[in-house]
């Protein structure tokens, strides 16, 4: 164990002079960990691979910042947990990340929790379409419900594919906004609205 915790301190020291040995080490003996913990945040093996590429990159830049009385792995998972949480709180604002996450996180198997939070964000999600002005919530239903394109919709409707656009761009905010509101910003994880 004496060993190991040597070695380990010399290999930091080493990669605070930014040396490229060292840090191959360190990434091969915890990359697949890292990824692991990772993906359990944020469900999305796209996303989880970003990440775990973000945080090598972050230690490589930061070395000569590492303290050397602390272990790798805990300053790796904490850079790692960090990283994602980031990107969870970013999630809210860029639809992308939200619909990757969301779209992964519902192919893994659902066990009575993840039932259990996916029924309770389909409540969530119904309580915001209900406060929709009654043009908005017509063409978020039409689209999102019952699969029209915009152009469908705006035609249903009589109004320009535009107007369809912007309505369902605010639809989607203020439906993402009140989940926020109410504390059920991980119930996005669970559900695709």
């Amino acid at each position: 164990m004496q060993t190991s915790v040597n070695k380990e301190l010399e290999l930091l020291k080493k990669l605070r002079g930014h040396d490229a040995d060292a840090f191959s080490i360190i990434y091969k003996s915890y990359v697949k960990k890292i990824y692991a913990y990772i993906l359990s945040i944020v469900k999305s093996q796209a996303l989880a691979e970003d990440i775990t590429h973000d945080v090598f990159v972050k230690l490589w830049e930061n070395a000569q910042d590492i303290h050397i009385d602390k272990p790798v792995q805990a300053y790796l998972y904490t850079l790692a947990r960090n990283h994602s949480l980031n990107i969870i709180r970013r999630a809210s604002r860029e639809t992308w990340i939200s619909d990757e996450i969301i779209s992964n996180a519902k192919t893994r198997t659902e066990d009575g929790l993840q039932f259990t939070q996916r029924k309770e964000t389909g409540r969530y999600i119904k309580s915001a379409i209900d406060l929709l002005p009654p043009q908005r919530r017509m063409i978020y239903e039409l689209c999102r419900n019952q699969g029209y394109s915009y152009k469908e919709a705006a035609e249903q409707l009589g109004i320009k594919d535009s107007t369809v656009n912007s309505q369902m761009v605010k639809a989607l905010k203020t439906i993402k906004n009140f989940m926020l509101r109410n504390g059920a910003l991980l119930s996005l994880l669970f559900y695709k609205f």
